[in-house]
């Protein structure tokens, strides 16, 4: 079937190293950055400590001038001073105006600092120093978080592109060997259809028209085999005939025993392709059959209108197994099956005509499918 996004080995090998190179890359920038700024603040702290070392040797003013130069200047997060009162008197990097609300801001987060002078076993309190995080202390705490989606991200879509490479090598896989298939039955089918037209009027009539009607049924399933993968033939109309004529095909080779129940009613104008479509319901229509086996049973067939086409089928056959598995390829209850019927038909009405097969119920009193094909948008 066609899938509409196709990603190559090379393509996902080439998303894995650019990917692990701008990781790569950016982590180093941003590491080197980190580490000037620690180198920086490192110096600057050495600094100052060198010039207080050196004790005796430096007075009061040149010890306030040197902690201006490299503490104070340097400080790039909000700070706000106040009195023993409360009153703010001083600020540095706060854009508000309100200096009051800006130190509640601050207190709401970072315990706000007292200014305390001791006298002995006195002490006075002359404010407090309300302060926040900088900018770039602030990029620090939410580093490991952008890390961590950043990660999540690149691999989330590595094994989404992962899974569309392995999709896509299945649709080829199906594709070729569908082709495959067609190709290696249509000229044995050639002669088969020669030879008819050689004993036409040699044997019975009745009998020649079953075994021709079963040749050009085998030549339609050529076709369709050969057309998988392909664009499909939509047009746009009353499904109805369409689903009576695979129910009717289904009928003539089912036994005496079987009893085929119909129920039409009116259906809106679709999109679908009639050869597309017909083999779906017979797909559906043939394993009601095997379900029900040699013994009498029934299979009823419904159809109604809720924004688009429902039909529903329904058999009265022995149900099945593990209904979370049967949309899987390669799951049968048959001895000979493939494990192909459902799968080719949820792709031929989900992909092609944007539907949904669905298995409504399942157990030992039968088998429910519906399918759903939306109506023509006006």
């Amino acid at each position: 079937m066609v899938f509409r996004h196709r990603l190559s080995s090379r393509a996902l090998a080439i998303y894995f190293l650019i990917g692990i190179a701008l990781i790569g890359i950016v982590t180093y920038i941003y590491s080197n950055y980190l580490i000037q700024r620690i180198r920086t603040e490192t110096e600057t702290t050495s600094r100052l400590f060198a010039e207080f070392a050196r004790g005796p040797s430096i007075d009061e003013e040149r010890l306030l001038e040197l902690f201006y130069e490299m503490v104070i200047k340097r400080i790039d997060f909000p700070v706000i001073l106040t009195d023993a009162d409360g009153t703010p008197y001083s600020s540095k990097n706060v854009e508000e105006k309100d200096l009051y609300r800006a130190a509640e801001k601050l207190d709401r987060v970072q315990k706000p600092i007292p200014m305390v002078i001791r006298h002995g076993a006195d002490s006075t309190l002359l404010g407090h120093v309300h302060w926040g995080l900088s900018p770039f202390t602030k990029s620090l705490q939410i580093l490991p978080f952008v890390e961590t989606v950043f990660l999540i991200a690149f691999l989330f879509l590595g094994f989404w592109g992962y899974l569309i490479y392995r999709k896509s090598i299945e649709e080829k896989i199906w594709n070729s060997l569908a082709k495959e298939t067609a190709h290696q039955l249509a000229t044995p089918l050639s002669s088969l259809i020669g030879w008819l037209e050689t004993i036409k009027g040699n044997i019975e009539s009745e009998t020649y028209e079953g075994i021709h009607e079963d040749a050009m049924r085998m030549r339609e399933v050529l076709e369709k085999f050969s057309r998988i993968g392909l664009p499909p033939r939509l047009v746009e109309k009353d499904p109805t005939d369409t689903i009576k004529g695979s129910v009717n095909y289904i009928r003539r080779r089912a036994h005496a025993q079987i009893r085929f129940i119909e129920e039409y009613r009116s259906l809106p104008a679709v999109r679908f392709d009639d050869v597309l479509l017909g083999w779906a319901i017979e797909n559906i229509l043939k394993n009601g059959l095997d379900a029900i086996g040699a013994q009498a049973g029934e299979i009823s067939i419904r159809t109604y209108d809720i924004n688009g086409a429902i039909i529903e089928i329904t058999d009265t056959g022995r149900g099945i197994k593990s209904g979370g598995s049967i949309f899987k390829p390669g799951y049968t209850t048959k001895k000979y099956g493939w494990g192909l019927g459902l799968v080719l038909t949820k792709r031929i009405i989900e992909e092609y005509h944007k539907g949904k097969l669905s298995l409504r119920e399942t157990g030992s009193k039968g088998t429910s499918f519906e399918i759903y094909i939306p109506g023509v948008q006006k």
